[in-house]
């Protein structure tokens, strides 16, 4: 969702759980239902997410 590279992550996949997967769609669900659109999930280290997810969060 970044449209580029991430610098320090070597693929565009994340491992989880499936009860991970199935709390992250509870949390999407009912975010929708308040009328909140799509999200991202970051599963970024907390310094590269801050650096990566902050700027797409300012955007309309």
């Amino acid at each position: 969702f970044t449209g580029k590279p991430v610098d320090g992550y070597a693929a565009n996949r994340v491992l989880g759980t499936q009860a991970l997967c199935r709390a992250l769609e509870r949390a999407r669900q009912r975010a929708e239902a308040l009328g909140f659109g799509p999200a991202a999930v970051g599963c970024l280290s907390p310094s590269t997410g801050r650096g990566w997810l902050h700027p797409l969060g300012a955007q309309p």
